[in-house]
């Protein structure tokens, strides 16, 4: 999409490892904060979306560098 500007933010428990927010802005934001919120009802770690594997090209896979910013 060659469109670079935006921002994403993930909100981490340290203990409990649960994805207790996000935000994103940037193209196709739609696609990827429903996938966000599906997952955040699921009550799973955040490594469980982290190694998840999206389909290529995809915005969501923005997912897994933004999730590896974080240690586990």
């Amino acid at each position: 999409m060659k469109q670079t500007e935006g921002l994403l933010k993930a909100v981490v428990d340290a203990k409990t490892k649960q994805l207790l927010g996000f935000t994103m802005f940037g193209v196709e934001s739609s696609e990827v904060v429903n996938i966000v919120s599906v997952f955040m009802k699921s009550g799973e770690p955040f490594t469980v979306l982290r190694d998840t594997i999206f389909t290529h090209p995809s915005m969501s896979e923005l997912l897994n560098d933004l999730l590896n910013l974080i240690s586990d």
